[in-house]
């Protein structure tokens, strides 16, 4: 089924558009549970939807950092092009022991002011008889215009 952005009702507007942004998002690999004699691992997810209509974004880097701000992993070896309402993923298992202040920062940039991405992180432990989750949603800490 084809559409086109031009069959909806509200046009363009005033809307943030912005070329280039890094994003912080917290990740919680584990979290402390039963009085902090515990800690819970979770596995999580990072979540990169370009909302824009019209235009394609480029994801550039996406890092991953442990509780003390060390690098854990690049998950970028190349750019990744998400078209208009696409998204990509990343994956951190439950494994993971970087701990309750892990982040990612991701770059993107495009060619042109497009609308902000959506950015989130998804932490889940569904095992036993105590399903978990919870999100957080990425943080702007550089722009481009």
């Amino acid at each position: 089924m084809e559409f086109s952005v031009d069959h909806l009702t509200i046009k363009d507007s005033d809307v943030n558009k912005v070329k280039g942004q890094v994003l912080y998002v917290p990740i919680y690999s584990n979290i402390p549970c039963r009085d902090n004699r515990r800690l819970f691992d979770l596995s999580a997810f990072l979540a990169i939807h370009n909302t824009d209509v019209k235009n394609s974004i480029r994801v550039t880097r996406v890092l991953y950092f442990d509780n003390d701000g060390k690098l854990v992993k690049e998950f970028t070896t190349q750019e990744r092009i998400l078209g208009p309402l696409g998204a990509t993923t990343f994956f951190i298992p439950k494994s993971d022991q970087s701990g309750t202040g892990a982040n990612f920062l991701i770059e993107r940039i495009s060619d042109v002011a497009v609308t902000e991405p959506l950015v989130e992180s998804v932490m889940v432990n569904c095992e036993t008889n105590y399903g978990l989750s919870f999100l957080s949603k990425g943080k702007v800490i550089r722009e481009m215009k």
